[in-house]
């Protein structure tokens, strides 16, 4: 029996930088910074979470993070190899990167280097216009791998204010928590999004405030 199309979000899992509980707080965007040993048990549990999952494709951000999550969860799936896409990397923060960070949410769209929301909506945008006729098309589920503030993006600037994607009922917006699935069905237009940012499949808590991301 045919798979009904599917496309999961999957963030990526903790990193030292972005923990405010351990006076982190360091914004990371484009650096390319590791899994700490949370994010690794994390990463394990989400590939475990997926491994009985018919899984036809998975695109990841080129960073480390991102990617290792996605391997984690490839490791189940020997017939798929991760592709990896630099339009769904994290926000290029600029000056701030590698920084500790206490100021507001939103950062100031005048500091140094910094991508603009705009630019970075457009880049996400893009990415998914290009993602989902093929994922809608497919009889197994597509897996993205991405960040905290670059799934928000997507999902605030582009998914729903299009009308590309809905709610069901009962699903409440969040954030992206570590390694958190977020479930979309494209067998219709628009497209349901059934559960955001799931942590049922963690043995631990990953709901720690991102600085990276603007909410």
């Amino acid at each position: 029996m045919a798979t009904a199309p599917r496309l999961l979000l999957v963030r990526h899992g903790e990193t030292n930088e972005n923990v405010q509980e351990t006076d982190q707080g360091i914004v990371q965007g484009q650096l390319d910074t590791p899994l700490n040993e949370v994010g690794r048990r994390q990463a394990i549990m989400t590939g475990n979470a997926l491994k009985d999952v018919p899984l036809a494709r998975i695109v990841s951000s080129p960073l480390a993070r991102a990617k290792d999550t996605a391997n984690e969860i490839a490791r189940h799936h020997p017939e798929i190899s991760v592709e990896t896409d630099a339009r769904i990397m994290e926000r290029n923060f600029g000056v701030l990167q590698g920084q500790k960070y206490r100021g507001p949410s939103q950062k100031p769209e005048d500091t140094q280097g910094i991508e603009s929301s705009v630019a970075m909506t457009a880049r996400l945008d893009s990415f998914f216009q290009d993602i989902r006729p093929s994922a809608a098309q497919s009889e197994g589920v597509t897996v993205i791998v991405s960040h905290g503030g670059a799934l928000s993006c997507l999902m605030n600037n582009v998914m729903l204010p299009s009308g590309q994607v809905v709610l069901e009922p009962h699903v409440t917006p969040s954030r992206f928590w570590n390694c958190s699935i977020t479930e979309i069905s494209l067998g219709q237009s628009p497209a349901i999004l059934s559960r955001w940012a799931d942590t049922m499949h963690l043995t631990e808590s990953s709901e720690v405030i991102n600085v990276d991301e603007s909410l």
